[in-house]
């Protein structure tokens, strides 16, 4: 054999074990992420691997509420009034009863009250253009008397830093300003084109535009998705995001099996969904395939063919009116 064939095989069996190495480091890195998968040990930041964001960014300018409603006053009007997204920060009404729970002066202040059956919050204008300051009493609705009583103070920087995210309407991640309180219609459907009243694909969560499950996941776990936080600054809620970005490219949440096998049901049908979706890359189910934005209608949750999921809130085997009862405690929104 001439030198020249000997080098050729030893360059041969080089290559193949380099093909060897490569093949064997693949084999493992597939087996490694299914394991991770199955396990639930991926976050959900992991998957950022389609679409943009906004992450330091301006946010875009987009029609008000009060806009939209001008063209959808008979649809969607009647209704918004009394709609959970509308109401997620609402206008103190001089009769509530947690206002009536207050001493007069300090109810003469209060503007805004955030929460409902849980817990509720007390709001006024802060001096800042944009902000709220946060009454450190807040009330207790089942027990009908005050809670955290203990040193009565305003605070500026609690509603801005923890809640401001999810109960206002396009936060500036860097100052904390909103533009308005409350969700307004740019919350859930983006910012909407002048020529969407041609072409209502146009929007974002439009019946005729069927959104694939991981924008409507990513629109939706904005705020129902709690406990998770952004990378980028750390509050419990996105930076800058508008309705079509992938959320998860910053926005983090822990996805582990036992982690989510924790919470309570409420919060734990949520995190299944996303994680469905988000590590696992089903498409079958998303928040729309049982929820509705505008109506207070449970039709479509009924409608759905029964899954894991029903066993969460529902026992399996038993009818589906009987709901588990649980409470919820949320370390994110203070109750």
């Amino acid at each position: 054999m001439s030198r020249e064939d000997r080098e050729w095989r030893i360059e041969d069996r080089r290559a193949a074990r380099r093909r060897l190495r490569i093949a064997i480091l693949y084999f493992l890195s597939s087996l490694l992420f299914s394991f991770c998968v199955l396990c639930g040990e991926f976050r959900a930041a992991d998957s950022a691997s389609w679409g943009s964001d906004h992450v330091g960014k301006s946010l875009p300018q987009f029609a008000g509420g009060d806009e939209c409603l001008f063209c959808h006053r008979t649809d969607v009007g009647p209704l918004w009034a009394a709609n959970r997204h509308n109401r997620t920060l609402r206008r103190a009404d001089p009769d509530a009863p947690a206002l009536a729970a207050l001493q007069k002066d300090e109810a003469a202040q209060v503007q805004f009250l955030l929460g409902s059956g849980r817990r509720q919050r007390f709001l006024k204008s802060a001096t800042a253009y944009g902000k709220l300051e946060m009454f450190s009493v807040a009330f207790d609705p089942a027990a009908g008397k005050l809670a955290d009583t203990e040193v009565p103070k305003w605070d500026a920087s609690r509603f801005a830093d923890a809640c401001a995210g999810c109960h206002c309407t396009a936060v500036d991640a860097k100052t904390r300003a909103f533009t308005a309180h409350s969700l307004d219609c740019f919350a859930c459907h983006g910012d909407v084109p002048e020529k969407h009243a041609k072409d209502t694909t146009l929007v974002h969560l439009a019946k005729k535009r069927q959104d694939p499950a991981r924008v409507v996941t990513s629109i939706c776990a904005q705020c129902h998705l709690r406990g998770g936080k952004s990378r980028s600054t750390g509050l419990p809620y996105p930076n800058q995001f508008v309705p079509g970005d992938n959320l998860f490219r910053d926005f983090e949440a822990n996805l582990r099996a036992e982690r989510i096998k924790a919470l309570n049901p409420a919060d734990r049908h949520v995190a299944d969904n996303v994680r469905d979706v988000v590590l696992l890359g089903k498409e079958d189910v998303s928040c729309l395939s049982c929820h509705e934005i505008h109506k207070q209608s449970s039709k479509k949750h009924h409608r759905m063919a029964v899954g894991e999921t029903c066993w969460n809130c529902h026992t399996e085997g038993a009818s589906k009116k009987e709901v588990k009862e649980y409470d919820v405690h949320s370390e994110t929104c203070g109750y």
